[in-house]
């Protein structure tokens, strides 16, 4: 468990390490993502997370340009970006690659994922990503033998995957010649995961958490929860400790995860909260706490991604 009041920094191979604090840019504009990347590495964000089918990748790469314009230097930062479900198949994934640096501008990755493990079915369009339906056909063993030969051609430093079960991340260490680097998943307070984040911690696999703060906004596009409508930064024992440590609800969830080992990407395009949830590291929270945190579990999935249930990869 971590305590210490460091940026945690987790070694991910090939030279590539992710700090424990990203951003997150699910939700944005291009322009939203420009602004917030720009003023997110100013104060001192190292990891920005982003993805195709977020289709803010342009301005990510704007944002990432405008720093290092300023005096910034690209070598520090972890830029993490995802494969999307409409290309799961390894014929696919330079394809995409390729557009997808040629979006942020740059020459490589420090992280590629496998965005979830539900393929869907292309339709010879990359940015139609749901029309072609589902891709019943989707062979996780050789969609990740294409993501290796990214990595071999110097495309992407390091891969993984998100939304992945430990089936499935245990079909691949079978066969793979790259282990993956991190399983990005849903972690929050009142989903805290346990299980799965025990499991991959024990192969060596990091993990990211999507959603740490329980994710209140998701509704417009996840009708599937948009009647879960408790928020965790409003739960009575983390009002408490937000009194108690003299910081904001937000700041107490952030900090717990981080103090389990896992790496977060809090999305916000607010300078103000760009830089609350980066100012989680003056302070620890105690063991006891952290237990009174964990009580909060509640086994809440708020994405649940239903529209795939039937698919044989579907991994909940």
């Amino acid at each position: 468990m971590m305590t210490s009041t460091s940026m945690p920094s987790y070694t991910l191979g090939n030279g590539a390490t992710m700090p424990g604090i990203g951003l997150g840019t699910w939700q944005c504009s291009d322009q939203e993502a420009r602004v917030a990347v720009r003023e997110a590495l100013r104060v001192g964000y190292r990891h920005v997370d982003t993805a195709w089918m977020y289709m803010c990748e342009k301005g990510v790469g704007q944002g990432i340009r405008d720093w290092v314009e300023e005096g910034g230097d690209r070598k520090e930062l972890c830029v993490v970006t995802k494969l999307p479900p409409n290309a799961n198949r390894a014929e696919d994934v330079e394809r995409l690659l390729d557009k997808q640096l040629d979006n942020l501008g740059l020459d490589y990755l420090d992280l590629y994922l496998i965005h979830g493990p539900m393929g869907l079915k292309n339709t010879g369009d990359d940015l139609e990503l749901f029309a072609g339906g589902d891709d019943y056909e989707t062979d996780l063993v050789a969609l990740w033998a294409g993501m290796e030969k990214m990595v071999e051609k110097g495309k992407a430093k390091t891969i993984g995957v998100s939304n992945f079960n430990e089936k499935q991340i245990e079909r691949i260490l079978q066969s793979c010649k790259i282990k993956p680097a991190n399983n990005q998943i849903e972690v929050h307070a009142y989903f805290s995961n346990t299980g799965l984040v025990d499991y991959c911690k024990s192969k060596g696999i990091t993990v990211c958490a999507y959603a740490p703060l329980g994710s209140p906004s998701r509704g417009k596009q996840m009708q599937d929860t948009a009647h879960l409508t408790q928020n965790a930064m409003e739960d009575p024992v983390i009002i408490e400790l937000s009194k108690r440590y003299n910081k904001t609800p937000g700041q107490i969830l952030l900090r717990n995860l981080l103090q389990r080992g896992i790496c977060i990407i809090p999305k916000s395009g607010n300078p103000v909260r760009i830089k609350e949830n980066f100012s989680i590291l003056d302070f620890e929270l105690k063991e006891e706490d952290l237990v009174a945190i964990e009580g909060l579990d509640k086994k809440q999935r708020l994405f649940p991604l239903l529209g795939s249930k039937q698919h044989p990869e579907y991994a909940f």
